[in-house]
């Protein structure tokens, strides 16, 4: 080899240009922090093993009700949206990959799984037996969490939001199938696998245990329904339809409007919101003013919220369902 050739292959390991030579020595500056910092530690991400860290996040920005954490790794792992990862004996569950300006790492959002979801498919229990982690979180508590009636009458209704990786299984539980959280049975009114890639959400709505179809010690609702192999039945679809207009981006800080267009075999209805519903996990959003015909919401002006992700989800009198899924984003 020539000296110039050797010249050329030394300049190449640097970069070729300011540009490369700036990035390879960033890379290398991470690359030093990911293989001696303290806060590094092995774990599985859909059962491959590989290195991450993880950084707290300031209880302040969640209300205190949970103990979500950053997670790092390498840009090469395994990780999605929606991964499991299985960290000191704990399931945590991946909810938001930020788009890093300088791609170096990969930073995610990560929420520990605090519940196992159980349910019957055919006569056998689902994940072989196991049930599902999930992340579960009383919309109540954050959001509206109850029911119009009339223009004046507010009625409380509970609402869950539940979140776990989108899989076969999980697309096959219908809209009506009732499911056990913390000893008590609640229906599902409303699921949707594309607001947030690699992760499906169910809205869920108290109801009643009926010993003589829900297995109480297991927490499986409607087991002896199909060990008894009696169909499940299916919920009425109506050709009413709810669709909630407004923007699909909304700036933090700002003050953002949407709209309930309701219509029935092509002919457009008097909106009947009775019960609104946010679908908001990072506590994005509050409540202004709401009403049959539209919701008025303001987006928490913190910069830490851009890209999450909310559904702003409404219902009828008679139990129709619409949605719309809304992310964060800068001001600038």
């Amino acid at each position: 080899m020539s000296y110039s050739d050797r010249f050329k292959s030394r300049m190449n390991i640097r970069g070729n240009s300011a540009f490369e030579r700036a990035m390879y020595a960033k890379q290398r500056q991470f690359d030093e922090y990911f293989n001696n910092t303290l806060n590094r530690e092995l774990i599985e991400i859909d059962g491959v093993t590989e290195y991450a860290t993880f950084q707290d996040q300031n209880q302040n920005n969640n209300k205190d009700m949970s103990d979500d954490k950053y997670m790092i790794v390498r840009k090469e792992s395994v990780l999605k949206a929606g991964s499991y990862v299985k960290w000191r004996d704990s399931m945590w569950l991946v909810f938001m990959e930020e788009n890093k300006t300088i791609p170096t790492h990969r930073q995610v959002k990560i929420k520990e799984m605090n519940h196992v979801i159980k349910w019957m498919i055919g006569d056998q229990i689902c994940g072989d037996g196991d049930g599902y982690p999930a992340y579960v979180q009383n919309n109540t508590l954050y959001t509206l969490g109850v029911a119009t009636s009339g223009q004046n009458i507010w009625a409380v209704n509970a609402k869950f939001g539940l979140y776990m990786q989108d899989s076969i299984e999980a697309r096959q539980v219908k809209i009506g199938r009732r499911i056990f959280i913390g000893g008590n049975v609640y229906k599902i009114l409303f699921k949707d696998y594309t607001a947030r890639k690699g992760i499906i959400s169910f809205l869920l709505e108290e109801d009643f245990i009926n010993e003589d179809k829900d297995n109480v010690e297991l927490e499986i609702a409607d087991y002896y329904t199909a060990i008894n192999q009696e169909e499940e039945p299916e919920v009425s679809g109506a050709s009413k339809e709810v669709a909630i207009t407004g923007t699909s981006t909304a700036k933090i800080g700002s003050l953002v409007k949407y709209e309930a267009k309701v219509s029935q075999d092509g002919k457009e209805l008097q909106a009947d919101i009775t019960d609104w519903t946010i679908d908001d996990t990072e506590q994005v959003a509050t409540i202004v003013e709401q009403s049959p015909t539209g919701i008025t919401l303001r987006i928490e002006n913190n910069f830490k919220k851009v890209g999450s992700v909310i559904s702003i989800i409404g219902k009828t009198s008679d139990g129709v369902f619409g949605s719309e899924s809304v992310r964060i984003i800068s001001p600038y």
